[in-house]
């Protein structure tokens, strides 16, 4: 990774506690370490609930454990307007993970921060920019997150794909996309290509 992507924190448990406590639904995606010692996660809210988790090959309550011991990561919050299905993670939900030691006093942003573009890519952005101005929609999911998830392992696509998914809304630009990602511009045209191409954006 050539750029740290998302809002830094140093103790994971205390965003996914805020985010309960908020009430929020959506995806926290979350990564840490560098190159060949990169690690990431994602963890599902609705209504603050844990609904489903995944990391470092595990799945459900042990991915949950897992991630909540992590200190020094990254982090992008997706929020959904819509509440997601799927039954919550557990019935006991966060009552098993050890309650925050210090309070949070800052209120966790639900809007994606606009994050520095690498002086070597500003060029291609504003070619981007030219060909789909800010005037014109971004693009769309076609299908709902759960059965895009089916049909991006079914395609056997990468994680890359996955949270490139997450953040298309139907108002994004690609140009912001990129910004968000901190992908070069052709990659991420590849990725949305290759979600049009199994019908889960346009």
């Amino acid at each position: 990774m050539t750029q740290r992507r998302g809002t830094v924190t140093d103790r994971l448990l205390n965003v996914i506690q805020v985010l309960q406590l908020g009430k929020k639904t959506g995806h926290l995606l979350i990564e840490r370490g560098e190159g060949m010692k990169l690690e990431d996660g994602e963890i599902i809210f609705s209504n603050g609930q844990v609904i489903q988790a995944q990391g470092g090959g595990l799945q459900g309550q042990e991915a949950l454990s897992w991630l909540s011991t992590w200190s020094t990561c990254r982090f992008i919050f997706v929020p959904e307007t819509k509440a997601a299905t799927t039954r919550p993670l557990g019935s006991s939900q966060l009552t098993s993970l050890p309650a925050a030691r210090s309070t949070i006093t800052q209120p966790l942003k639900d809007t994606q921060p606009h994050l520095p573009v690498a002086s070597s890519t500003r060029q291609e952005l504003d070619w981007i920019e030219q060909k789909s101005p800010a005037t014109q929609p971004g693009p769309h999911r076609t299908c709902a997150a759960e059965d895009a998830f089916r049909l991006l392992d079914r395609a056997g696509l990468s994680r890359s794909h996955r949270h490139l998914f997450l953040l298309v809304d139907g108002h994004r630009t690609i140009v912001e996309l990129v910004r968000l990602t901190g992908r070069p511009p052709e990659e991420v045209q590849r990725l949305l290509h290759d979600l049009e191409d199994i019908g889960v954006i346009r």
